[in-house]
């Protein structure tokens, strides 16, 4: 047998441990270190971060009061979670080297019971990624973050020691056998612990690092804050910039479920059951300059939003009264408010296309001003305020939602509550029904000055297919608005084409027209790859089962319920229900008045009522879509009545 030369065997050798390292590097080639504070505001972040980090702010929301229990395991599960504070009894390590959770199979079985089959239906991050290997640095509940579904952790330290040579070698040690390490790190107001930190991020720099803290630090926190925290985010290789996701679609907000999803994508992994999107970026030179610019717009809007929300509700309910008490010397003053009302809305509009928010005094100055002498102008000259502004509303909401909806955000009716994080991007359910009820009123006004009953058809389709379009997926991305303007084009289509003949055959053709235009957004919204919020819950029912409807149903219902029985809602509902009672009861000269001024007003008020109803029960903030769309039926109810009196 012919022999094989030592050198051969040593070339191949040397060819197999050099195949075996490639394939090792290629296997763990990306590591990702999640660093948990104690405290990071901006200030903070501009001492750790340099030019390689993004930097985004984050909705830290979870469902129902915050406790870190619930804040930890919606970022592990990528799905809001409410869990009973004190769950987490601390970690201790076995002796064969493993992490485990205290307390875990409670917080387990608490999750099981508020959603059913929960520990089995959803991907865990420390369950997902176990295989390339998860590893923890800490003793706090951010540990919740690595664990798998067990409650244990195969890799890591219970302490943290505030050294530069221990931290960077008992993280070198986790990351030689896993590729993701979570670190719990506590500055306590310890000045030396920044510059170590910045001197174990230089250490780290080939590290896909995101650091955030477990609360909402002191000086970020206002009366309308208690969710938004700074993120910073080091991707080597990539631009940096402001940080967005599909979830927020709105440069410098993601929030925390997105978190999971991001780094199931570093390493090359997805969920399908997953509510958060992986992260992106968008480059800007000084993105944190961009973020605490983001932050203080944000915060005054909200401010102004509350504000203007006030003055709604105290101008409805203080001016009934008046009008209920019969006092005629008030009258001038409940047609200027009303107006004031309806007015301030479209100014809103105008003003978001030049950022005024950015001061708070400066916005409500202006707004009030431009407003109260419109206001002022409209009453004077008994103009039909309703129909005029109304058209001009939407005309320019539906234009605004499709080429340019910023202006839209920025105005305190069309405001996505960031802070509150239900909804980040398309129209508001007060957006919804201000576009809803403008365009009813809008329809009627200008229907009388149309030539003939084909054109009158014309602009009827065109003004409502132009609501469905605003609040499909594609754009407005409102379902139960979208449903609601399915059931008031089907209104209009009976009211004008079907002569409100309730026939068998009538019932077939509404009942077939809405669901083909129902069907088919869900189709869209379904097979897209930007999913609407529709969209991704047809996706996880398919994954899930009817239980994921049943729990977006009873959420949706109990927030219903709270907005619906709560002040000041609830106070403007029942003043308006007085208002409009007591309008038909009790003032047969003023409605004769009314039906002569618009032959049509009873069609055109059944029709409004109906879709508010609508919107009022498909709705979480139901009752508000309710009251702003009664509200411009006021409107136009006190312009051509109490109006011409005065």
């Amino acid at each position: 047998m012919r022999k094989i030369r030592p050198s051969i065997v040593i070339i191949i050798l040397i060819v197999l441990l050099f195949a075996d390292v490639s394939y090792g590097v290629d296997a763990h080639d990306e590591k990702t270190i999640l660093i948990v504070l104690d405290n990071l505001d901006l200030e903070m972040a501009s001492k750790i971060a340099d030019e390689d980090f993004s930097i985004g702010l984050m909705n830290s929301k979870a469902r129902g009061s915050y406790n870190e229990e619930s804040y930890f395991m919606t970022i592990a599960t990528g799905r809001k979670v409410k869990l009973k504070e004190g769950g987490f009894k601390g970690l201790y390590k076995r002796s064969n080297g493993e992490i485990a959770v205290k307390g875990y199979s409670n917080i387990i079985n608490e999750l099981n019971n508020r959603y059913e089959n929960f520990s089995t239906n959803i991907d865990f991050f420390g369950q997902k990624l176990k295989n390339i290997g998860v590893g923890y640095i800490g003793n706090d509940t951010s540990a919740l973050i690595a664990c798998d579904k067990n409650g244990i952790i195969e890799d890591g330290e219970t302490k943290v020691v505030y050294e530069k040579e221990w931290l960077k070698n008992q993280t070198r040690a986790v990351l030689n056998r896993s590729d993701i390490l979570v670190l719990s790190y506590d500055f306590q107001d310890i000045e030396e612990r920044i510059g170590l930190l910045k001197d174990y991020i230089d250490e780290f720099s080939d590290c896909n690092i995101i650091i955030f803290p477990r609360k909402v630090p002191a000086n970020m926190r206002r009366i309308v804050n208690n969710s938004i925290v700074p993120i910073l985010y080091k991707a080597p290789g990539r631009n940096t910039g402001t940080l967005t996701s599909l979830s927020t679609r709105r440069d410098g907000f993601i929030t925390s479920l997105d978190i999971f999803p991001e780094v199931l994508s570093i390493h090359g992994l997805s969920s399908k059951v997953n509510i958060g999107k992986s992260l992106k970026i968008v480059p800007d030179r000084n993105p944190l300059e961009t973020i605490g610019d983001i932050f203080n717009r944000t915060i005054n809007l909200t401010h102004i939003t509350y504000i203007y929300h006030g003055i709604i509700c105290f101008i409805q309910i203080y001016f009934t009264y008046f009008y209920i008490k019969n006092r005629s010397d008030k009258y001038w003053d409940i047609v200027f408010y009303f107006n004031f009302i309806i007015i301030s809305i479209f100014v809103s509009f105008l003003m978001g296309f030049f950022n005024i928010h950015r001061n708070v005094f400066a916005y409500l100055i202006a707004s009030a001003m431009i407003s109260y002498v419109v206001s002022y102008i409209f009453t004077t000259k008994k103009l039909n305020t309703a129909g005029i502004i109304s058209t001009l509303t939407f005309i320019l909401m539906t234009a605004g939602i499709i080429f340019y909806p910023n202006f839209i955000y920025n105005s305190y009716i069309g405001y996505d509550n960031l802070i509150a994080g239900a909804r980040f991007y398309g129209f508001n359910n007060g957006a919804m029904a201000v576009l809803l009820a403008s365009s009813i009123i809008s329809y009627f006004s200008i229907k009388e000055y149309l030539p003939n009953e084909a054109l009158k058809k014309v602009v009827l389709i065109a003004y409502f297919t132009l609501n469905i379009l605003a609040l499909s997926s594609r754009f407005g991305v409102n379902t139960g608005g979208f449903f609601t303007s399915i059931i008031l084009f089907l209104m209009m289509v009976y009211a004008e084409f079907l002569n409100r003949k309730l026939s068998l055959k009538n019932i077939i053709i509404l009942s077939l027209i809405g669901a083909i235009i129902l069907f088919a957004n869900l189709y869209i919204d379904f097979n897209s790859i930007n999913k609407g919020h529709a969209g991704n819950l047809i996706y996880r029912i398919k994954i899930l089962g009817s239980k994921e409807l049943f729990d977006a149903v009873k959420t949706k219902l109990l927030d219903l319920i709270g907005f619906t029985i709560l002040p000041p809602w609830s106070v403007v509902l029942f003043t308006q229900i007085i208002f409009m009672k007591k309008f038909w009861q009790d003032n047969d000269l003023r409605v004769s008045s009314l039906k002569w001024e618009r032959p049509e007003i009873h069609k055109e008020y059944i029709i409004l009522i109906i879709t508010a109803i609508v919107a009022f029960v498909v709705n979480d903030t139901g009752v508000i879509a309710f009251n702003l769309m009664v509200q411009y039926l006021l409107v136009l109810f006190v312009n051509i009545t109490i109006g011409q009196e005065v």
